[in-house]
């Protein structure tokens, strides 16, 4: 359940940011340069891979559960950018998302394949990774759709918050139940 949750979460989370960043970067930061925005996005791809790359050594499950643990300041960190209208603070929350992501797409992939299985692991993995893609899907559904009903502020931070109580429903599950 864990890794699953996870994969759907950190997903999401990218999902939301690499959707939303750009509006935010223009509407609330009152930052047009698609340069500036691209800027932000690759600092998210080089944190990502520079995470996966570093924490090679770490327990998977440890990985995931501290991925877990960073998508509530990552979250709360993207919502504050948009409020706050910081760059300063939307450098921040990439790198947290970067962090939050690579430690979570390691250490959940890791953690799937390491419970799968291995008469079924291509199913298990499979799986996970429709989590994963469905996860990445529905930020810009979801906040599309609320954002139409209230406005983006409200529907940024509502599911800033969604993604974080899948975090924290995903710690519990994995701080719970070992492998």
């Amino acid at each position: 359940m864990a890794p699953a949750i996870a994969g759907f979460g950190l997903m999401a989370l990218v999902g939301f940011y690499a959707a939303l960043m750009p509006s935010i970067m223009s509407h609330d930061l009152h930052i047009e340069s698609r340069a500036a925005a691209g800027g932000l996005l690759f600092e998210l791809a080089i944190v990502v891979a520079l995470v996966i790359v570093a924490t090679q050594m770490l327990a998977s499950r440890k990985a995931m559960l501290w991925s877990l643990a960073l998508m509530i300041p990552a979250t709360a960190a993207v919502a504050t950018a948009q409020i706050s209208a910081s760059l300063w603070v939307m450098l921040m929350a990439t790198a947290t998302v970067g962090v939050s992501a690579g430690l979570g797409y390691r250490g959940s992939l890791q953690v799937v394949n390491q419970i799968a299985p291995t008469d079924e692991r291509a199913a298990v993995v499979s799986s996970y990774f429709v989590c994963c893609f469905i996860g990445n899907a529905l930020p810009v559904i979801g906040v599309g759709v609320l954002a139409s009903l209230t406005n983006a502020t409200i529907a940024n931070i509502a599911f800033s918050g969604t993604i974080a109580a899948f975090a924290i429903i995903a710690l519990i599950f994995g701080l719970r139940y070992r492998t």
